[in-house]
């Protein structure tokens, strides 16, 4: 009687902690241009990924548990979100850049000093007599070239480039839910045909990611800057792309019935890891495989 009761109290006590080890974080702080990453969360395969704005910078593989991972970063005065997408769960966290040095104090100085000396020497003495030639050079001559010169070029300049590059990527949102049913549905295709299942793949999931943004300016297999897709890395040995599905299933469904090799690369036998990116840009969804060995 007394071994059962330890028993049930076991078995409670096992029960009330249970959804604390199903618990964790994920945290980050800028270390110059870098962010050191940290988590706390249950055992198993995890990804994560680092994103400026909805941009996906880094897409790592790593281990459930205790863990940390140091991620260079170009802006170390931006602002970054983490994501590690686990079995038990998916856990975020913002982490903020170092904010720029005040500049107000070296303004200040020179504004009053040389403001005060130079205008109570030159006022008195030569006001009469040059008065009239230099008013009238250097009004008419240098007033025209600075005014117009200066404000064509750079407007047009800036406006056009930097407006084009950057409104792709802000707009789109990556669903990396429908990219982990992709993953299962082609896996439950291999197991059908007695192929081994393929492993995610942290860098070929950040290549699908770079070229799914690039589908929504140029839906082909030859990238915007007339490159072949491979180039988006060395890791790729085969690409399928689809658009318009609005579900994993649909378009595996498309991928699996297509005459034009998406099928063949699905099953291949060779391949042992894959990437796949799920981008909805403009109320369309943009889908990207790579395969790899």
């Amino acid at each position: 009687m007394k071994k059962r009761k330890i028993a049930v109290t076991l078995t409670l006590i096992a029960l009330l902690l249970l959804p604390a080890f199903a618990e964790g974080y994920v945290t980050g702080r800028m270390d110059g241009s870098a962010i050191e990453v940290t988590w706390q969360v249950p055992q198993g395969d995890c990804v994560l990924t680092v994103y400026q704005g909805d941009w996906p910078l880094c897409v790592q593989n790593v281990q459930g548990g205790a863990g940390s991972l140091r991620v260079r970063v170009d802006d170390p005065t931006a602002s970054y979100k983490l994501r590690l997408n686990t079995g038990a769960g998916c856990y975020t966290a913002t982490v903020e850049g170092a904010k720029p040095v005040p500049t107000e104090a070296p303004t200040a100085a020179p504004t009053t000093v040389p403001t005060e000396a130079p205008t109570a020497v030159p006022t008195e003495v030569p006001t009469q007599a040059p008065t009239e030639a230099p008013t009238e050079i250097p009004t008419t001559g240098p007033t025209e070239p600075p005014v117009k010169a200066p404000t064509q070029a750079p407007t047009a300049k800036p406006t056009a480039a930097p407006t084009a590059k950057p409104t792709a990527a802000p707009a789109g949102i990556d669903r990396d839910d429908l990219a982990s049913r992709v993953v299962q549905l082609v896996n439950e295709e291999r197991a059908k045909q007695g192929l081994n299942a393929l492993r995610v793949d942290g860098e070929l999931t950040r290549a699908a990611c770079v070229r799914a943004g690039e589908l929504t300016r140029s839906f082909s297999h030859t990238r915007p800057d007339g490159s072949k897709w491979s180039t988006v890395s060395a890791s790729a040995f085969a690409e399928n792309i689809a658009r318009g599905q609005r579900t994993a299933d649909k378009v595996m469904a498309a991928w699996m019935s297509s005459s034009d090799g998406h099928r063949e690369n699905i099953l291949r036998a060779s391949y042992g890891s894959i990437g796949v990116c799920a981008y909805s840009y403009g109320g369309v969804m943009y889908w990207v495989q790579l395969f790899g060995r």
